[in-house]
């Protein structure tokens, strides 16, 4: 249940808009507080710092934090629209979870909503006398968090939208679904195996159209295991389902169980990183795809996404581990034994990232040399499915490329 509440919260507080919110009220707590700590001040410390000095700061922080904020806010879209025309579209919603944005804008905003609260205060001489002191303190204070919020906006500019830092930031978020769900057996709940008999199973519906995006495996496994049920979810992490398609089977019929299951089991209009590597590669894919398109024409960036996808699906390799083991081997991991899921499918990932960018490589050499060299190397995968995909798909990237490449370029490449 706790982890379920803090993934709840975690994607939450991902969005501007509570930043935002979090950090104007933090800005007007710190004007309470002002207010409260100015009666402990001694009397006599007021002519320290005078009331002119006092307005003036707060006047140069609400005229400077309006312009930073707008310019700030331009930025953050045009980089936007930016990264969705030149690289994926798909790629817009790594960027709507840049954190550092968000704390750099709510850091201008609660800025600004400071000044112009205190301003207020100020005219209405609600802060008089010893209080001006501590006012003046948390004044500059705000003025320390402004500029470190400006030097980490200015170092964040740097790469802001540019490729190199669009596709890092979605690799990490390929990499992290795909430890979760690659290293863990099944998200540490039972395997379901596709030639598992689900007859005479109670059915549980989807009631909207949308993409599978997460499930709240420990709620719904905890679930389970007190109702004494066992639950089978059918569908695939990152699959479309539509209105009245099973998403579930449960061993009883229970009104409460099935209420459960449409609350762990997140259905929305898009696809998102949480538990689907699927969706991190393919925004991988398409990148390389559109460099390789006759009118980008960039195949280093091409090899680049190869290299990405290849490190992906390359980093559960264990070689102490024996090529051929079954994926069921791990068994021993499992903590929710009455939630079935189905396997992370390697093989579907390798066709759908690897294989669609070795159909579009043509004749460029430099692409199919780094897809053969990530190939070669996963075929030696742990996993099975893995090692016959690779396979699979180098022997067609080799048909192809001998009837693309010139037979000197085919020798050069080992074909």
């Amino acid at each position: 249940m706790m982890a379920t509440t803090w993934r709840r919260l975690r994607a939450f507080s991902r969005r501007l808009v509570v930043r935002v919110v979090l950090i104007a009220f933090l800005s007007i707590c710190a004007i309470v507080l002002a207010k409260l700590f100015g009666r402990l001040i001694p009397p006599g410390l007021s002519g320290l710092v005078g009331a002119d000095a006092v307005d003036r700061i707060l006047s140069i922080i609400a005229n400077s934090m309006l312009a930073v904020t707008t310019f700030s806010l331009t930025i953050m879209v045009a980089s936007r629209r930016s990264v969705s025309s030149l690289w994926t579209p798909r790629a817009h919603q790594v960027m709507l979870q840049d954190t550092t944005t968000h704390t750099v804008l709510a850091t201008f905003v609660g800025a600004y909503i400071y000044a112009i609260i205190v301003i207020v205060l100020r005219q209405t001489q609600v802060f008089l006398g010893e209080e001006l002191l501590v006012l003046f303190a948390v004044t500059l204070g705000v003025v320390v968090l402004v500029l470190f919020a400006m030097v980490r906006w200015i170092l964040h500019l740097e790469l802001l939208g540019s490729l190199i830092e669009t596709a890092q930031r979605i690799e990490d978020q390929a990499q992290s679904a795909y430890d979760l769900r690659g290293k863990r057996a099944h998200l540490g709940c039972s395997r379901l195996h596709l030639s598992n008999n689900l007859d005479g199973l109670c059915e549980v519906k989807s009631e909207i159209d949308g993409y599978f995006q997460q499930i709240y495996h420990e709620t719904l496994g905890r679930k389970a295991q007190a109702c004494g049920a066992d639950i089978y979810i059918p569908v695939a992490i990152g699959s479309y389902v539509h209105r009245g398609d099973v998403i579930a089977y449960v061993s009883r019929d229970d009104e409460a169980l099935r209420r459960a299951i449409r609350d762990c089991v997140v259905i929305g209009t898009l696809r998102n990183y949480e538990q689907d590597p699927g969706f991190g590669l393919t925004n991988l894919t398409e990148i390389g795809q559109r460099a390789l398109s006759p009118g980008v024409n960039d195949p280093g960036t091409a090899v680049d996404m190869v290299r990405r996808i290849t490190r992906v699906l390359h980093s559960d390799f264990d070689a102490s581990e024996d090529a051929g083991a079954d994926e069921g081997a791990d068994e021993g991991e499992v903590q929710f034994k009455h939630l079935h899921l189905l396997p992370l499918d390697r093989a579907a990932l390798l066709h759908d990232t690897l294989g669609r960018i070795g159909d579009l490589a043509g004749d460029q050499v430099e692409v199919i040399g780094a897809l053969r060299q990530s190939l070669i190397a996963l075929q030696s995968h742990q996993n099975a499915d893995m090692g016959r995909a690779a396979q699979e798909v180098l022997d067609q990237l080799d048909r192809q490329a001998r009837e693309d490449l010139r037979p000197d370029q085919a020798a050069r490449l080992g074909i």
